[in-house]
């Protein structure tokens, strides 16, 4: 071998030994998407529908060194109709984003972040209702992502300062 294809080869195997670099989630029309976390990008993987991190799960958001990684099931991911695989995204992303480990908190913020970034709206959802039955959770995410904050009427909630301390004496 000569010694430009030692190299090559040898760059292949020790590139071969890192982790898994974050990919992109791919919605279904092709475009890709990374969760983005404190300015990063997460690490998301594919794991084998035998793995039990996501045996009985589309996908799973998981913390790690700090942040999140996001940990997907394709088999699972790929039967679902394309609402339902474009917002499982935006549901995982919500819980490092905000974060939580609660259902119904990452659905809203999820369904509010898929409106924001137009891969939502009334087609879409009532694609998404039909696929959660109309059931009272999807009810509950659709009246939290559409509750409305009234702002005061100075304009945006202001703190009042904390009151003065009188002197000792």
């Amino acid at each position: 071998m000569s010694p430009g294809t030692v190299c090559a080869v040898l760059v292949a195997v020790a590139a071969s030994a890192l982790p898994a670099a974050a990919s992109a989630f791919v919605f279904t029309d092709g475009k890709a998407q990374s969760c983005i976390v404190r300015g990063v990008a997460l690490r998301e993987y594919a794991a084998p529908a035998t793995d039990p991190t996501v045996k009985d799960r589309v996908g799973v958001t998981l913390p790690e060194n700090g942040s999140y990684v996001i940990v997907w099931n394709p088999d699972r991911l790929k039967a679902l109709p394309p609402p339902v695989h474009d917002f499982i995204f935006f549901h995982e992303c919500a819980h490092a984003q905000l974060p939580t480990s609660v259902e119904l908190q990452a659905n809203c913020a999820g369904l509010k972040a898929m409106r924001a970034a137009g891969r939502a709206g009334p087609a879409v959802e009532a694609e998404l209702e039909a696929f959660f039955k109309n059931s009272g959770y999807w009810q509950d995410t659709l009246r939290c992502a559409n509750r409305v904050v009234e702002p005061t009427p100075e304009g945006m909630l202001k703190l009042a300062p904390p009151p003065a301390s009188k002197p000792a004496g």
